[in-house]
């Protein structure tokens, strides 16, 4: 009986511990997002990087 609990608190570090060491690299290699402060320069740079451009619109009535 000790043995089985043992085995599976060793299984349930070993899966933490995995999730850690992959998920750590891909958090800090997330490229950062340039805002563009004008929709000129914006449609611009999407222009010529060829990347998509999304709006954000937002009121207070």
């Amino acid at each position: 009986m000790l043995n089985s609990v043992w085995k599976h608190r060793q299984a349930i570090v070993l899966a933490t511990l995995l999730l850690f060491v992959f998920a750590s690299p891909m958090a800090l290699a997330e490229e950062k997002i340039q805002w563009a402060e004008s929709v000129e320069k914006g449609f611009a740079e999407a222009k010529k990087t060829g990347k998509p451009i999304m709006m954000d619109f937002y009121t207070e009535w």
